[in-house]
């Protein structure tokens, strides 16, 4: 079977990709940014630029499934997205997997509950991945300050986050990708472990061998760290700021021990280790 995997070069889209391949599957990479794996053939998709949505079908092939992944940056790119479920409907494909979110309400005037919405108000067969936060993001987000100043800022003191890596949440996804029917159209996942950023912070320190310090910073602050740092748009940078305000206060720690999670088995300190070479 074939899959097309929007956001190919993200952290869980790369993930699933290869363990797709792996698993004996042909896997197309959809990217705006051009930015693919390598070993993979690619279509250039852009979900604000409606003239790219018929590309990943334009050779005639068919495929079986496709993941959804909202580009970051932006709030609601869900129009387009909606065109494009359409236009893989008319073209067969026979399953979608969104990536959403542990506290996403799919009932939400937003992006990700839109295509949620409009995934299940077309009777479609989807399923609605719901991870807590990433282990991968210490990485992608604090990486820099990390290697260059033993260090990492966050606006959540107080957070205990059942962390979950972007491996274990792509393995969920290929098995609902390959099952032959899927009982349920939404799972959150977990991570193994409920920790603080703090308990980051010390596990890090163990594994690379030099002090690493959480250090907690205002709101504005982080605000212009990930604008200056990450290039993010600063409207995206004060929305993920108030989701890990939000996150201080519990919104992730209310997740751990719910016995209907699906848990991850990777981790932190086995992350850190596979990671240690890109924060040394």
């Amino acid at each position: 079977m074939s899959f097309l995997v929007t956001g190919g070069a993200s952290q869980v889209g790369s993930a699933l990709a290869r363990q797709l391949k792996e698993a004996g599957q042909r896997v197309i990479i959809a990217s705006r940014s051009g930015r693919v794996p390598e070993g993979f053939d690619s279509v250039k998709l852009d979900w604000l630029d409606a003239s790219t949505l018929s590309n990943p079908f334009s050779s005639g092939e068919p495929i079986h499934g496709v993941y959804i992944l909202l580009p970051p940056g932006y709030v609601d790119p869900s129009q387009n997205i909606k065109l494009f479920i359409d236009k893989a409907v008319e073209h067969g494909v026979k399953r979608f997997v969104l990536l959403s979110g542990s506290a996403v309400d799919k009932e939400a005037n937003f992006g990700i509950s839109n295509v949620w919405r409009y995934l299940e108000e077309k009777g479609l067969d989807y399923f609605a991945l719901r991870p807590t936060w990433f282990i991968d993001n210490i990485y992608e987000f604090y990486g820099k300050n990390v290697r260059e100043a033993d260090e990492f800022k966050t606006v959540m003191p107080n957070a205990k986050i059942p962390f979950v890596s972007v491996e274990d949440i792509a393995k969920f996804a290929v098995g609902i990708f390959l099952s032959e029917k899927n009982d349920i159209n939404e799972q959150r996942i977990v991570g193994p472990e409920l920790l603080s950023f703090d308990q980051i912070a010390a596990i890090l320190t163990d594994v690379l061998g030099r002090k690493i310090t959480h250090k907690p910073i205002s709101p504005e602050e982080l605000t212009q760290e990930y604008v200056s740092s990450l290039g993010w748009p600063e409207d995206y940078a004060k929305f993920l700021v108030e989701a890990e305000l939000g996150c201080d206060a519990g919104s992730q720690e209310q997740w751990w021990g719910k016995p209907e999670n699906a848990i991850g088995k990777e981790t932190t300190k086995e992350w850190a280790q596979r990671f240690k070479a890109k924060l040394t």
